[in-house]
């Protein structure tokens, strides 16, 4: 029996769920023995860390840039080191790269037996590392989303979803969104999120993050936005959002950045924002033309059938075998 010990921020990070503790039921119908410690604040564990590490198969270590001393011990009491990470974590919140983030990220990657890197833009920076470093999308369970919801009628809704750290980017285009509904009269945005916003001219629902919470509130909306800066940061992101508007059957309106860009344009699962006006025009253009949503809502569920976990599973399963 194959065991594991999986390595992450905590279970209150977004990534430690979606690229790690996703996998628990798959870990645990496939017989493999996993535990999970979170590190984060949380010193006594990376003391657990070392003293649990021998006895443990893989060494899963999900994004956090540990310190060096600690990953020393750990490459030298464990037998396989999985790095997975899904943000350009070797940056500053500028964009600009970090030395003292490089110089950790760097010595992690070159020390892991294998890399797991959320999209080509990340995977691209690990390989001058670690030639063994392998592309692996964040995917969530899509069978979650199938729910049946009945759609209020008397709005369209907009969703967005995400955190304090994000919500800056949904802030931005918030005036115009009100401007579209200047037009259409009937819009609402659903932000699901940990901040509270107040709109003048458009209707606002807030609904506070839970896990269970977002799956209801995703399925009951119209379309799903995610903006976005052009930034390196950016280009970094997994696109998470735009496969939970997908897995939820909702077209898309995203920024033209990143892998959310290359996402919805390979499956023409929604439209791209290239100037600011973008946004009222394509609100629009989907709220007038229900053959057109029709098709976009089709192509989101075909691309998120390609994202659920069971299929991430299988490809990692068998990278990590080979490296066995």
């Amino acid at each position: 029996m194959t065991k594991i010990l999986i390595l992450t921020k905590g279970v209150q990070a977004s990534s430690s769920r979606e690229r790690a503790l996703v996998y628990s039921d798959l870990l645990r119908s496939n017989k493999v023995l996993y535990q999970h410690l979170g590190l984060s604040k949380r010193p006594l564990n990376y003391i657990k860390a070392i003293i649990k590490a021998p006895s443990f198969d893989i060494i899963f270590l999900q994004r956090k840039l540990v310190p060096r001393f600690f990953f020393k011990i750990l490459r030298i009491l464990s037998k396989k080191i999985i790095y997975d990470f899904d943000d350009a974590i070797f940056l500053d919140s500028n964009g600009e790269i970090s030395n003292h983030k490089l110089k950790k990220f760097s010595y992690i990657c070159s020390n892991s037996d294998l890399i797991f890197a959320g999209n080509d833009f990340l995977k691209n920076h690990a390989n001058k590392f670690n030639k063994n470093t392998f592309l692996i999308p964040t995917c969530l369970d899509i069978s979650k989303y199938k729910l049946s919801v009945r759609k209020d009628k008397n709005f369209f809704d907009l969703v967005w979803i995400g955190s304090k750290s994000t919500s800056k980017y949904l802030i931005e285009i918030i005036p115009l969104l009100e401007r579209a509904n200047k037009k259409l009269k009937d819009l609402r945005l659903i932000n699901i999120s940990n901040v509270v916003l107040k709109s003048k001219f458009i209707p606002i629902k807030n609904i506070l993050w839970s896990e269970q919470v977002q799956y209801k509130e995703l399925k009951s909306a119209k379309l799903g936005l995610a903006p976005l800066d052009d930034s390196n940061w950016s280009k970094g992101k997994c696109a998470f959002k735009v496969l939970q508007y997908a897995s939820a059957g909702i077209p898309i309106i995203s920024s033209n950045v990143g892998v959310n860009s290359i996402l919805i344009k390979q499956f023409d699962a929604g439209l791209l924002v290239k100037q600011e006006n973008d946004w009222i025009k394509h609100i629009q253009k989907l709220r007038s033309n229900p053959n057109l949503y029709k098709i976009y809502k089709k192509n989101a569920e075909r691309m998120s059938n390609l994202f659920d976990l069971r299929v991430n599973y299988k490809k990692m399963k068998k990278i990590v075998k080979d490296a066995m």
